[in-house]
């Protein structure tokens, strides 16, 4: 059964895409050593989780006051 192969097509923009992402990709892509390989995606799974945990707290981060998030505020008479 042949490989599928994937393109940057065929993943979803990412919001502020961690740097150096793409050469750590190619670099993924290109390695034929299994060593250097695991640490090219050790790099990798820290840099998405760095990038999980900045979505987190930017995705749970309280809404400002006149935003639409607090509706405390009070009408001028």
């Amino acid at each position: 059964m042949p490989r599928a192969k994937f393109s940057a097509a065929d993943w979803p923009d990412l919001f502020e895409e961690p740097a150096a992402w793409r050469e750590l990709q190619e670099r993924a892509r290109s390695e034929p050593d299994p060593r250097k390989l695991e640490v090219i995606i050790a790099e990798m799974n820290r840099l998405l989780s760095e990038y999980e945990k900045k979505a987190a707290a930017r995705d749970s981060a309280p809404a400002m006051p006149g935003f639409g998030g607090d509706k405390k505020t009070s009408s001028p008479r």
